[in-house]
């Protein structure tokens, strides 16, 4: 990153109102010292990363209503997999990241590799102050302990984000050069870092995590609120941690931990129902439709942030790019929609069948505007359409239990990972039972299209169906490390992609170390970071 000593971020703070916002200009370290003096403070500047996670971004200035925090990576990482289909360009957002046109534009600092590296950068100059005042803050010794629990998971998500957006996965990659890693606050006068490797960057992140548990339990204090982090999310992020470095006993463990949450439980067949808005032709406005991925109160959610009424944003947020039911035109031009060959594995006893439109005669040839074309998705609607609200989930329990399954299946547990799968299943799809019992085997038989042969194929394919827009397709495709298409016909449809493979049309399969997923090194950071050269970036064409 380019090295300035950058303020906690106090804006639009998710629990403490604070009229003064701090700037993001070098400290020094006076200031820095009267603002972490004592542990509420703290833990405001910690509120204050959080708020980073959901707001606009102005760093971009000529991209911002695609800059959001982690929904906005996230959403790019979907678009970039085969489970999610952007139907058209509309206002432009997101539509580089579904053609892989981002890594050209690595030069600019307006574009998806800027703002993703400046993004998590920011989060951990940040944190970094927390953690760096561990030694002379005041206060409550139970209190300082939990919230630099949250600091060090907090900076463990951001590397983990950062090494699997700039590098390919972890295993058989474990040399290449990562991110650089910084763990010290930093000022004006600082020094860049080189890149470390792939290994090195998690072993700090695992580093990082195990620190922040160890905090999490010594201070056994419950958490304040949804959007703070605490034992069971950061266990949570450790089970996912350890599936990308193919850690199964450390991801089972961790996801056992994360299951166990006393502040969230399962959402039932009826929670998980989700009803489409409908239009008005005598008023001409949309009325809210039901779906609990949009509140933070929704029982499953372990992590996420809540958005206030007088902090939501019209543009430049998830749903305006997601909620097609809706004036707001950006989702209306731009759909996003679910692979037809994904749908059809939904049996019509799935609840998760009415997330989606299905085929309802309306293509993208046909298609003029607005949500009525096929495959269509309402998972996620806004909260509220008048005041554009609508909360941000990070996290969901039924995520933890996914995790367990494929941990346990890869250990060859197979009645422990048969009982983690059907506890999310039995909940959705009511013939579940005579699906589970004759399945068995950890080997993964297909990658983008096929048939279920072995438990393991059905763990990833209800993975893929209920965590699709979450957790960013394009991140288990690489740790999964078979490649896949876009290109396919299910039953008598073609694939309803938009975009097959069209920039690089010798492909009828992406590799598995396609590089066109993984994004060019800002040239901003090359300009300022005397350890990173231009001969240290990316390749940019496929060997």
């Amino acid at each position: 990153m380019k090295i300035k000593s950058y303020s906690i971020i106090f804006a639009a703070l998710l629990l403490v109102s604070c009229e003064s916002l701090m700037e993001t200009t070098p400290t020094t370290d006076v200031v820095k010292d009267e603002i972490l003096a004592d542990v509420e403070s703290m833990q405001v500047a910690m509120n204050g990363v959080y708020a980073t996670m959901y707001n606009r971004l102005d760093f971009v200035t000529a991209n911002a209503h695609q800059c959001f925090g982690n929904q906005a990576v996230t959403l790019a990482a979907d678009l970039m997999g085969e489970d999610m289909v952007q139907i058209a360009q509309g206002a432009g957002w997101f539509w580089r990241d579904y053609n892989y046109d981002q890594r050209s534009r690595y030069t600019a600092k307006i574009w998806r590799c800027y703002f993703t590296w400046k993004y998590f950068y920011e989060i951990i100059s940040n944190v970094n102050y927390i953690i760096g005042a561990a030694d002379t803050v005041k206060g409550d010794e139970k209190e300082i302990q939990n919230t630099l629990a949250q600091a060090y998971a907090a900076r463990a998500f951001a590397y983990f984000m950062l090494v699997q957006s700039y590098q390919q996965t972890y295993v058989g990659h474990e040399n290449l050069p990562g991110v650089p890693i910084y763990t010290e606050p930093t000022d004006a006068m600082s020094k860049g870092k080189k890149r470390s490797s792939v290994a090195e960057v998690y072993k700090q992140i695992d580093s990082d995590l195990e620190t922040a548990l160890s905090l999490f339990n010594e201070s056994k204090l419950p958490r304040k609120h949804i959007s703070n982090l605490d034992i069971y999310s950061t266990s949570l992020l450790q089970a996912r941690v350890a599936l990308v470095e193919n850690d199964w006993d450390k991801a089972a463990l961790a996801a056992s931990i994360a299951v166990s949450t006393p502040d969230a439980s399962l959402l039932s067949r009826s929670e998980a129902t989700v009803t489409k808005g409908t239009f008005d032709n005598s008023t001409t406005q949309w009325t809210t439709g039901k779906t609990p991925f949009n509140s933070v109160a929704s029982s499953s959610v372990m992590w996420g942030a809540e958005v206030l009424s007088d902090q939501s944003t019209v543009f430049a947020s998830f749903f305006s790019n997601m909620d097609a039911c809706t004036n707001v035109y950006y989702a209306a031009e731009a759909p996003k929609c679910i692979s037809n060959w994904l749908y059809a594995q939904i049996p019509q006893t799935d609840i998760r069948k009415g997330w989606w439109n299905g085929n309802i005669g309306v293509d993208a040839e046909t298609w003029k505007y607005g949500a009525n074309i096929n495959y269509n998705q309402f998972k996620f609607q806004w909260a509220d359409q008048q005041s554009y609200k609508g909360d941000y989930i990070f996290m969901r329990l039924e995520e933890a239990y996914l995790v367990l399954a494929e941990a346990l299946c890869h250990k060859g547990d197979f009645d422990g990972a048969k009982k983690a799968l059907g506890e999310v299943m039995s909940r959705r799809d009511t013939n579940w039972s005579n699906v589970l019992t004759p399945l068995t085997g950890s080997e993964q038989t297909f990658a983008s299209v096929g048939t279920v042969k072995t438990l393991m194929d059905e763990i990833l394919l209800q993975r893929r169906i209920e965590l699709w827009g979450e957790t960013g397709r394009i991140f288990d495709i690489l740790r999964l490390a078979k490649g896949w298409t876009r290109y396919w016909t299910i039953n008598g449809e073609v694939s309803n992609h938009t975009n097959y493979l069209s920039k690089y049309p010798e492909y009828l399969n992406f590799p598995a170390d396609y590089i066109e997923c993984i994004m060019m090194i800002p040239q901003v950071e090359i300009d300022n970071n005397p350890n990173i050269n231009p001969e240290d970036q990316n390749p940019y064409v496929q060997n």
